[in-house]
């Protein structure tokens, strides 16, 4: 697991600019190795429970009992290094991104290769990446937030969006519903939102441009297809991806490069007619989209 540069020696915690941070617990151990930081616990994650009369069931609830509380000893120890880092003191959001898009897709290779022990490793090290922004969130001024809060807004977030899973009973609803009732309290959030005063989110607004071509053109496309937009007004060259040396790609020299602008020109046409419609963009129809569409430019 990378986490950047092997850091230098680590400042007292009561050094100069030795930033304020909340309670910790006992971390066990952090190594480093060739420019590669690596955190990790001597606690053992095996158990050696007795078996239960009442059957394997209970054993396991028994062992589960019994287990030491990995994520809070992670965070304990997320706390620590982080003010006693002279590396990690230094990290922000932002420089820390880099990391997080790494582990996304080290991840996703661990998913293609199917080794569980890797798998787990992976989701360790987007871990460590939930902990560490959390962990600088709990030094902001003003509106500080900790890994707890993120733990909440998850949760709040649940409650709003698939209430069904808080009660006893849970779900009696298929996947399509399911799917259903989580687009309507998007909607009622959004609604809420413009209603305190908040400018309506537009089709396109709020994706995430820097992510891979493909990934973005899935994205945008999807957005569309929620919109209405109709078929007809989606471009061959965004649907259909010619990876070749010449042709589409000739001009960038790059199949990344080129189906990107593809994607971003059809979004600015996605704005423009958006602006143009007399109804908010989730109401409507087809025929509207397709009257305000740009005409395209002349030869």
């Amino acid at each position: 697991m990378s986490s950047g540069p092997e850091p230098g020696p680590e400042p007292g915690p009561d050094g100069p600019g030795a930033p304020a941070h909340r309670a910790e617990g006992s971390a066990q151990s952090y190594s480093t190795d060739a420019g590669r930081t690596h955190f990790s616990t001597s606690a053992e994650s095996g158990l050696d429970a007795e078996a239960s009369p009442d059957g394997p069931a209970d054993a396991a609830n028994a062992a589960n009992a019994e287990r030491p509380d990995r994520l809070a000893e992670a965070v304990a120890l997320l706390t620590r290094i982080r003010r006693d880092g002279q590396w990690e003191a230094s990290q922000t959001h932002e420089s820390l991104l880099p990391y997080l898009i790494e582990e996304s897709w080290e991840l996703v290779d661990a998913v293609a290769d199917g080794d569980r022990d890797e798998l787990v490793s992976e989701l360790g090290d987007l871990l460590l990446q939930v902990l560490f922004h959390a962990a600088i969130g709990a030094e902001r001024s003003g509106d500080a937030f900790d890994v707890q809060d993120v733990a909440g807004a998850l949760l709040d977030k649940l409650r709003r969006r698939a209430p069904y899973w808080f009660t006893d009973a849970g779900p009696h609803t298929d996947a399509d519903e399911q799917d259903r009732l989580w687009q309507e309290a998007k909607d009622a959030e959004r609604r809420a939102a413009e209603a305190a005063g908040r400018p309506p989110r537009g089709v396109v607004d709020g994706i995430s441009w820097d992510q891979p071509a493909l990934a973005l053109g899935q994205k945008v496309l999807g957005r569309a297809r929620a919109a209405g937009i109709p078929d007809e007004l989606v471009p061959e060259e965004l649907r259909i991806v010619h990876v070749d040396p010449v042709g589409v790609f000739h001009g960038s020299g790059s199949a990344e490069v080129s189906y990107r602008q593809v994607v971003r020109e059809f979004a600015d046409l996605v704005r423009a007619a958006e602006s143009q419609l007399e109804v908010p963009a989730a109401e409507a129809t087809a025929a509207e989209w397709v009257a305000a569409w740009p005409a395209p430019p002349r030869a």
